[in-house]
């Protein structure tokens, strides 16, 4: 079994938490309607091969292809000037493509912001543009989530849900948020989490614990590993996280704990972000951890913070390879990488822990020491 963790949102898988204690909430709301339940279909027809004998039954699955692309928010009129066209293509090409999407989608109607620094809602149309764009899932746990409220909570994932990207990581209720997301792809049984860490450490004012997301804070250990263990069962599973410092290119030492905790209760995969730059890349018990994918389509996506990547894992039943697509960020709007390809590749290698970065991007084991 392969299992790969992302931060994720599904009323289609339940997580036991029994004994859990009750998220500590300091404001709350009632929220006015309820995620879709349904998770879109697969773009790619499942096609496995099964053989059977006297005495057995093998199922062989065909490779697949996940894309992950960090930071992600169509606000301050990036909507209007087709953020993701230079980069569709990209997009496009894996059988799953998932973003951590750091904003909430909704009218401007639709809830109040709270009490912080910055506040992010985007229009309702960038669920199309998502999924115009090839993206399949968006990972909601983040520190933006909560922005407006509950009911822009809900109202976020009840758009893209409309457009066809599936939703993971928030919900009407601590139980969806936590559950995660479950696709058939190519035959695969794909298991999508995520969750946030942040802003465990220093919460703006406004900021609180909503039952509406999937927190990783310490007092949520018992939540999120329950979540990982039920997933599990999936021939794949991701595991998507809001983590980290930003700015800061070494990972905080929360980042390996919880990633060798979730991996240890059946997590192939830990996807990171929110230090809006990259950071590196390590295996832990020979599954791929890559701790920041930095920003992706973000309007104040500026000097380090707007070299980035799309990374890219090619699954097979007997291996799990990564690649990384340099992109560069040209006034929120992301493009393909070129004069700083080679750069990107290079500071992705003097970054990571025992693993190179090929001329073509490919991540490859190293005895070389990192920076980090």
């Amino acid at each position: 079994m392969l299992a790969i963790v992302l931060a994720g949102c599904s009323g289609t898988a339940e997580v036991a938490a029994e004994g859990a204690t009750s998220l500590p909430v300091l404001e709350r709301e009632t929220a006015t309607a309820a995620p879709s339940n349904s998770a879109p279909a697969s773009s790619t027809t499942p096609s496995s091969t099964t053989t059977t004998t006297s005495s057995t039954t093998t199922t062989t699955l065909p490779p697949i292809t996940l894309g992950f692309a960090g930071d992600t928010s169509f606000t301050h009129g990036l909507h209007a000037r087709d953020p993701l066209g230079d980069i569709a293509d990209a997009l496009a090409a894996p059988d799953v493509m998932i973003v951590n999407l750091e904003t909430t989608v909704a009218e401007a109607a639709v809830g109040r912001a709270i009490q912080k620094k910055f506040t992010f809602k985007s229009p309702p149309v960038s669920g199309e543009l998502l999924a115009d764009a090839g993206v399949d899932v968006a990972a909601l746990a983040n520190n933006h989530a909560l922005d407006y409220g509950p009911d822009a909570v809900i109202r976020t994932i009840e758009i893209l849900e409309e457009a066809g990207v599936a939703t993971a990581g928030t919900g009407a209720t601590s139980a969806e948020a936590y559950a995660g997301r479950r696709l058939d792809v190519s035959g695969w049984d794909l298991a999508i989490l995520s969750f946030s860490r942040v802003p465990c450490d220093s919460p703006e004012p406004g900021e609180t614990y909503i039952e509406e997301v999937a927190w990783a804070c310490p007092q949520f250990d018992e939540l999120t590993t329950a979540a990982v263990t039920a997933a599990a069962d999936a021939d794949f599973t991701v595991v998507m996280v809001h983590w980290g410092v930003q700015r800061q290119q070494c990972p905080s030492q929360h980042q390996h704990e919880l990633a060798e905790m979730w991996i240890e209760a059946g997590a192939d995969a830990v996807i990171g972000s929110h230090p809006h730059i990259l950071q590196g890349v390590e295996q832990i018990d020979g599954r791929w951890v890559v701790h920041s994918t930095g920003n992706f389509a973000f309007p104040s996506a500026r000097n380090d913070s707007s070299y980035s990547a799309i990374f890219l894992m090619t699954v097979t039943m007997d291996d799990v390879t990564l690649e990384a697509q340099p992109i560069r960020i040209v006034r929120g709007r992301p493009v393909p990488a070129d004069s700083s390809r080679a750069g990107i590749l290079d500071d992705l290698t003097d970054l990571s822990f025992g693993y190179d970065f090929t001329d073509a991007g490919t991540a490859i084991a190293s005895q070389e020491t990192g920076r980090c």
